[in-house]
């Protein structure tokens, strides 16, 4: 790495219409990693004063695939970076989706394995991405003290994580693998990019988690009221 790569600093357009940074080489690397940069991410380099799709980035360049997708679609499931169109289909709000419009949707996606007890996300991380639950099962929890209370069990063919990626929030417990298993990751930086270039393959799964979302949260506020009712009754 020649010295101007190593000393630049690097600031990024996130999918929430923010800057983040000023960040160095190593931190924007990771953020590549995550799918929090992808190839058309506008990055700005301080030194020379200028944005560029990072992609165009001559220090991460190389890592970015070098084909558009990293993770397959293919009838019958016979490898780890292979998705069946079936797996997907588990999933109510990509079921209607048709072969072609699935192979559309995970070019944007990040096949990840698990392993039990691992954490995938941290209470109080950022809320920047979903994910879909391919095989095995998570489950949410918060930790107060000694006392590790599970909030809820996550199996194959749910998902998880919408509701902070849609609202731009903060993770509000831990999520675990309980067991081994595969995730389909989707970045808040990759829903935007995958709007923006196939609204067709788009539009129906965000309408369909947009329905979920309204509907858990009318039953939490269902629920909400039902305590406070129940707790003016025991007054």
């Amino acid at each position: 790495m020649d010295k101007h790569h190593s000393s630049e600093m690097y600031r990024v357009w996130a999918h929430d219409n923010q800057v983040y940074g000023p960040i160095d080489l190593s931190t924007l690397t990771q953020w590549v990693h995550e799918n929090r940069v992808l190839p058309e991410t506008w990055v700005y380099l301080e030194t020379l004063n200028e944005w560029r799709p990072a992609r165009r980035i001559e220090s991460i360049q190389h890592q970015f695939p070098a084909h558009d997708t990293s993770i397959m679609l293919h009838p019958d499931h016979t490898g780890s970076d292979v998705i069946a169109p079936e797996e997907l289909r588990r999933f109510a709000v990509l079921s209607s989706l048709s072969n072609n419009e699935l192979a559309k949707l995970i070019r944007f996606g990040e096949l990840r394995q698990v392993r039990p007890g691992e954490t995938i996300i941290k209470k109080g991380d950022p809320g920047d991405a979903m994910y879909f639950v391919l095989a095995g099962a998570v489950r949410a929890r918060l930790v107060v003290g000694l006392d590790d209370r599970t909030l809820n069990r996550i199996p194959a063919g749910e998902f998880f994580g919408e509701m902070a990626m849609f609202t731009q929030s903060v993770r509000c417990a831990d999520v675990v693998a309980e067991e081994e298993g595969r995730l389909l990751r989707f970045s808040a930086e990759g829903f935007r990019q995958l709007i923006s270039e196939n609204a067709d393959a788009a539009a129906p799964m965000l309408f369909a988690i947009a329905r979920i979302m309204a509907k858990r949260i009318g039953e939490d506020n269902s629920r909400f009221q039902k305590e406070v009712a129940a707790e003016f009754v025991w007054r």
